[in-house]
């Protein structure tokens, strides 16, 4: 599936699942041990309960059999303590919390950081690590995380 028909494919999940008050953390569709896997990571206000991936899932599945979308499996679950942060509203919402960050090339020598996530804006995450400030650019990162601590 090429971007731009992923992106208006997980533009219409998002869609369906907001009209039950459930929100599209992250979608994965990918090749496992010869199956096409199509996971996909919710979230809502009251946390994930069974019953919601119950009604995720049927919401879902309607559309991708409306879509004749081709798969083997789906799975429907919450996103973990370790969520992927993707939005600008995914960033607001965890502001002040530990994030480990994947680079797609080296930023001060670096590939991965993990710190405290300061402020967003279009065009860099601020991040501080080990007591030092981070610009990121958006640009170069691959992945956002939260990181959490035990």
């Amino acid at each position: 599936m090429d971007k731009q028909n992923r992106a208006l494919f997980e533009a219409e999940i998002e869609a369906e699942l907001s009209k039950i008050n459930i929100e599209l953390v992250d979608l994965q569709y990918r090749k496992e041990s010869g199956d096409m896997v199509l996971r996909i990571f919710i979230d809502n206000d009251e946390g994930v309960k069974h019953e919601t991936c119950a009604y995720a899932s049927r919401a879902v599945k309607t559309l991708l059999d409306e879509r004749d979308f081709y798969y083997d499996s789906l799975e429907v679950s919450s996103p973990g303590l370790d969520r992927v942060l993707k939005k600008d509203k995914d960033f607001e919402r965890f502001l002040g919390t530990v994030v480990k960050i994947s680079l797609s090339e080296k930023y001060e020598d670096r590939r991965r950081i993990i710190g405290r996530l300061l402020n967003f804006d279009n065009e860099f995450l601020k991040v501080e690590s080990e007591d030092v400030v981070f610009d990121l650019p958006r640009n170069i990162i691959a992945q956002v995380r939260l990181h959490p601590i035990f």
